[in-house]
């Protein structure tokens, strides 16, 4: 039986080569006249350069040495689109934006990890998630999290940081930190439950945690694998592919089940109780002003047509969990290491702080200039997320808002797109797009924004926050932008009115990735050297 399972696995990955390699020897594609750098090899293409962890000088030639659009080689000669034109990104985002979906392998991954949510499905089912979901994101909503947001941003300051301090400045792994902090934040303010107490010397002993922290890396183990994912996704039904996993001698894939099995029980656990305490109309439902709750309430009066069954309401848990763990906490690492390297930038900011009450309303909160500029600007230099892809799903045009000269010097104002192109939405290029953002585009210059705008800015770009692509836009955009940026201003808030922050090693570097993490000498490190601040 494991002979004959190994045997289709292999066949699988046979098909999916040839057919690759058909297309290949069959003729060339019509994107072959689109500039872009070489190929490194026939079998991977350039892909190895574009995703690895160190590619951030590959990404920086594609920014700078190409215009808006640049051909990149994928698998067997495979020809793949890295897109940073404004009107082509408005284009895939929003005005076609039906015409390039999610890739395949993305919609089925999280898919079989987590079921039927957000982030798994398309078209119509995707636009009823989302306006079900859109409502606890509200600004009402938000103003109703912030006491939460406060809480657990005084825990970290008086749990995770404090009491190292009491022999004065200390080195501290900031990364480790800033990521408890990140999934507590999402844990009280996204479902309601509190995975970490904060406190230092007494780590997440949750389940659900443990097993978060090993579902990115054993991911990343299969990566291999994943392009076979939309065969194998097509045998049988869901039981039996369970069943075929679970014969497989695969150490990490053993470890992906039991990370999923976790989750799904512990998601399912959440929902349940939430939902019975809304059938019982217990009090405490009516003061809960989490994202699920919230959701839950809603789907419990919606119409038939548009109410969440039990296994959407379960996915649509782990998903909000996952995405608004990593990314937050790439974000908040990256601006604490931003400020540790600026210092002239973090006593600017740290005045301003001082210089309202200790705890601020919403509107107080969002409302200070200088604060919301400095994350504005390390969010638009440094997203999270560098790149995101879509696939074709017919032939179609691609507008340029300025024409590019074909290798065979043909001069092209729209590029034919076939169906079943791999694009990608290149966000750090856009947001360093030198023809948007002026010559000094990679500098680090809060002072560019001024009430929500950059300075100088004409071109406008498709993304929902502040014209940049980090949380990128149209019908796919991220729906807890705003809920982010409210959980990095109340961090900061309360952090920089008692601690100051210096580089203690110049070996810390990001490590590119889905999201960006930092590193020291391969290990996941960001050490700040903390101090007490005098006032």
């Amino acid at each position: 039986m494991l002979l004959s399972i190994i045997q289709c696995g292999l066949l699988l990955w046979l098909s999916y080569v040839f057919l690759n390699a058909l297309r290949w020897l069959c003729g060339s594609s019509i994107l072959d006249n689109i500039p872009g750098p070489p190929s490194e090899s026939f079998l991977a293409g350039s892909l190895a350069k574009l995703h690895g962890a160190d590619s951030w000088d590959f990404h920086k030639t594609l920014e700078e040495d190409f215009n808006g659009v640049v051909k990149i080689h994928g698998l067997l000669g495979d020809v793949q689109l890295y897109v940073f034109d404004p009107a082509a990104l408005h284009s895939i985002l929003v005005k076609d934006q039906d015409l390039y979906e999610e890739s395949s392998i993305f919609l089925i991954l999280t898919g079989l990890l987590f079921g039927k949510g957000i982030l798994s499905t398309t078209g119509n089912e995707h636009r009823r998630h989302r306006k079900i979901m859109m409502p606890a994101f509200s600004t009402k909503n938000l103003r109703g999290m912030l006491p939460v947001l406060y809480e657990v941003a005084h825990r970290l300051r008086d749990g995770l940081i404090k009491p190292h301090l009491g022999a004065g400045p200390r080195e501290l792994d900031m990364y480790s930190i800033l990521s408890r902090t990140s999934l507590e934040f999402v844990g009280r303010a996204g479902v309601g439950y509190s995975f970490d107490p904060l406190a230092s010397g007494e780590d997440s002993i949750d389940q659900y945690a443990q097993s978060l922290k090993s579902l990115t890396p054993a991911i990343h183990k299969l990566a291999v694998f994943l392009p076979i994912l939309p065969l194998v996704s097509r045998i049988g039904p869901p039981a039996f592919r369970r069943f075929m996993l679970n014969l497989i001698p695969s150490k990490t894939l053993t470890i992906l089940s039991k990370v999923v099995a976790v989750m799904n029980s512990k998601a399912a656990a959440l929902v349940d109780d939430k939902n019975q305490k809304i059938r019982h109309g217990a009090d405490v439902m009516e003061n809960s002003n989490d994202i699920m709750s919230l959701l839950l309430k809603s789907n419990s009066t919606a119409d038939d047509d548009m109410k969440f069954m039990h296994d959407e309401l379960v996915a649509q848990t782990s998903m909000i969990i996952l995405a608004g763990t990593d990314t937050t906490s790439s974000a908040l690492n990256r601006i604490i290491h931003i400020l540790a390297l600026h210092p002239e930038v973090q006593a600017k900011l740290r005045a301003e702080i001082i210089d309202t009450k200790e705890t601020l309303s919403h509107d107080e909160l969002v409302g200070l200039p200088y604060l919301d500029a400095v994350i504005r600007e390390t969010l638009r230099l440094y997203p999270p997320v560098t790149a995101m892809t879509r696939t074709v799903t017919q032939d179609c045009i691609l507008p340029l808002s300025k024409p590019i000269t074909g290798i065979d010097g043909r001069r092209l104002d729209a590029i034919a797109v076939p169906k079943g192109t791999e694009v990608y939405i290149a966000i750090a290029a856009a947001n360093h797009n030198k023809a948007i953002w002026g010559p000094d585009a990679l500098e680090f210059k809060p002072e560019r924004w001024q009430n929500g705008h950059a300075q100088g800015v004409s071109v406008r770009m498709s993304g929902v926050y502040g014209n940049t692509m980090t949380f990128v836009g149209g019908g796919r955009s991220c729906i807890g932008f705003k809920f982010v940026q409210l959980e990095l201003k109340v961090v900061l808030s309360v952090l920089l009115r008692c601690y100051c922050f210096s580089v203690a090693s110049d070996r810390i570097r990001w490590k590119l990735g889905s999201p960006a993490a930092p590193s020291v000498d391969g290990r996941p490190l960001l050490p700040i050297v903390v101090g007490r601040v005098n006032t």
